[in-house]
């Protein structure tokens, strides 16, 4: 990919999409990815997330209330696991949906047309 399509990516990302909170922070991004590698399974919770990342631009606690929020502005949403106290993650239709927007728009180089990620 050329420096000119990377960014014609950011440039076409709205900024009030509901990915865009993710796009803040390296940290926030690899968080968002591996929530949703992950897809809610049972083993893993909010805090393995944070632990599990190599990206460490952030303070744990910071990552742990930006969750929080997300899970009540409904971004993100709590799932069974296999522990009681432990809370899996999934991404929410929409959210899911705007994170599989971008990435076709990645992995496809004829840019010029995308001038906005949501529609």
């Amino acid at each position: 990919m050329k420096i000119k399509d990377e960014l014609l990516i950011l440039q076409g990302i709205d900024c009030k999409s509901i990915l865009f909170p993710f796009m803040k922070s390296i940290s926030k991004w690899e968080l968002l990815l591996t929530i949703a590698d992950l897809d809610g399974d049972p083993d893993f919770g909010i805090w393995n997330y944070i632990d599990m990342l190599h990206t460490r631009t952030e303070n744990p606690m910071t990552m742990y209330a930006f969750l929080k929020l997300k899970i009540e502005e409904g971004s993100l949403i709590k799932t069974k696991s296999v522990k009681k106290s432990r809370k899996s993650l999934v991404l929410s239709s929409e959210l899911d949906l705007e994170l599989k927007k971008f990435l076709k728009t990645r992995k496809n180089t004829l840019l010029p047309e995308v001038t906005n990620i949501s529609s």
